[in-house]
């Protein structure tokens, strides 16, 4: 289907299907990773500079009050792409945990997927960064196809690593291939002690130590320092061969996950931390995607969203504070462990300002499927609510009235309006140590209302013990219903 074809069916669709409008729009979507509520300035941070992180939120709308739908990442990556709340599902890594880079694809091939909707609909479609969701039907063999993977569940292209970077393998794989693999020297990994010991396997990978181990594979190694260049060169050379149609663009950047190595350029740039480097080199990185629309002249028909798959993973850095005035961080049910920046640009449709109203990164699959005038069929992005028409500022339009969050081990809390329901204060702190639930000990719930107090630090449940009941029910009522998302 060429560009213009692919333009008038859009136009039709968005004219009786969904938003009224001259031509879909292209869609950037950028997920950072370990990037919390407080690390831009346009979020409050003062010691750490974002100048193009800042100049989304000038140029678009700012929510005060957005949320990963996990406390960690991979859970948040497959809601974001599904539109369906992890635990739904079993898995490694999406009910508790994260996925290893051993892990089978975490998608079912048959699922509608975001992308998938869009790529039906005309859009050339692209994940260039982190994917951490999996490979083939079992364990992966990283000198074969890796296949089933983003390809299968809707994406275009792919280029990428497969988990963390301090996992291995530490590699880069493009659409269904190891990146510059030498056959003479085969790439073999476990996330089992015992087989690496047997197998004389290693946890040394691309400079340093990592999560698992492996052998082989040298002439594929990334180095860290490159990373961030790389998917930003990748990224800018997909918006430049896609010009020409709507195109869709999940940009996952590495930054700022541990081991925080930025670039040499950005090396010791902040004055506070590596992490706060990795900081600086993210924002450039967006720099260069901004840059790449204006020169392209396709910045003000492209939306752009920004956010992170969960807060961060400190809560001060020589007075830079990551998770901004909120309690916790990475893994834990408290606000900074899921409480993250969340910011969309769209010059020809939304206008500039703050929002304030309750918003997840669940709920960008049905939102760009609205963008592009695609009516979502029943039975897809089950718990992701469209959020167009309220970033539009459509009068009365609908908006999240509550959400789910899950932390680092499964456990769950709701969010509505300005409270929050934990259902066992002793399961709260995440992978964090902290206090322990015992045996058969009773729960401990607790209710807070973030607006009076952000930090969580007094329970609420005594004075309020209507509100937190109605909070429970709800809870449980969502966790028994197959879809949450209005039917529209």
């Amino acid at each position: 289907m060429n560009g213009r074809i692919a333009i008038t069916l859009f136009a039709y669709v968005a004219l009786f299907g969904g938003y009224s409008q001259a031509a879909p729009p292209n869609i950037v979507l950028i997920l950072a990773d370990d990037v919390g509520w407080g690390d831009a300035g346009c979020y409050g941070a003062t010691k750490v500079k974002t100048p193009n992180i800042d100049r989304l939120a000038r140029e678009g709308q700012r929510f005060e009050n957005g949320h990963a739908s996990a406390a960690v990442c991979t859970p948040t990556r497959y809601s974001l792409i599904t539109g369906q709340y992890s635990w739904r599902q079993t898995g490694a890594g999406l009910n508790k945990g994260v996925s290893n880079g051993e892990a089978p694809l975490l998608i079912p091939t048959t699922m509608i997927t975001a992308p998938r909707l869009l790529r039906q609909a005309g859009y050339r479609t692209a994940l260039i960064g982190k994917w951490h969701l999996g490979f083939g039907l079992t364990k992966p063999d990283y000198n074969q196809e890796l296949r089933p993977g983003p390809l299968e569940i809707g994406f275009d292209e792919y280029f990428g690593i497969p988990a963390t970077n301090d996992r291995i393998p530490t590699v880069f794989v493009h659409d269904h291939r190891v990146v510059g693999l030498d056959p003479a020297d085969p790439i073999y990994i476990t996330y089992d002690a015992a087989e690496a010991n047997a197998q004389g396997m290693s946890p040394w990978a691309a400079g340093r130590n990592r999560i698992g181990w492996a052998k082989g594979g040298k002439a594929a190694w990334w180095k860290d320092t490159e990373i961030a260049d790389t998917l930003t060169r990748e990224s800018v050379q997909f918006i430049e061969r896609s010009k020409e149609k709507p195109f869709f663009l999940l940009y996952a950047p590495h930054n700022v996950h541990a081991p925080a190595i930025p670039g040499t350029r950005f090396a010791d740039s902040s004055g506070i931390s590596s992490r706060a480097d990795m900081l600086r080199e993210l924002d450039s990185c967006i720099g260069e995607l901004l840059q790449t629309l204006d020169r392209l002249g396709l910045a003000k028909d492209t939306l752009i969203l920004y956010s992170s798959d969960n807060g961060a993973y400190v809560n001060d850095e020589k007075g830079h504070k990551p998770t901004g005035p909120y309690r916790g961080k990475k893994s834990q049910l408290w606000e900074g462990g899921h409480r993250v920046p969340f910011i969309v640009r769209w010059p020809a449709r939304i206008q500039p300002g703050v929002a304030k109203g309750l918003v997840s990164t669940l709920d960008m699959p049905a939102t760009i499927c609205a963008a592009a005038g695609i009516k979502v069929p029943k039975d897809a992005l089950p718990d992701s609510f469209n959020l167009l028409p309220a970033m539009l500022g459509e009068k009365d339009a609908p908006k999240r009235d509550h959400l789910i969050v899950m932390s680092g081990n499964g456990d769950l809390a709701i969010r509505s309006g300005d409270l929050k329901y934990i259902p066992d204060l002793a399961l709260a702190n995440g992978w964090y140590g902290g206090t322990k639930k015992t045996t058969n000990a009773a729960a401990r719930p607790g209710l807070y209302d973030l607006a009076k107090d952000p930090g969580e630090k007094q329970n609420l449940l005594p004075q309020q013990s209507a509100d937190a009941q109605r909070l429970a029910d709800w809870l449980a009522k969502d966790q028994a219903a197959a879809v949450t998302r209005p039917i529209q």
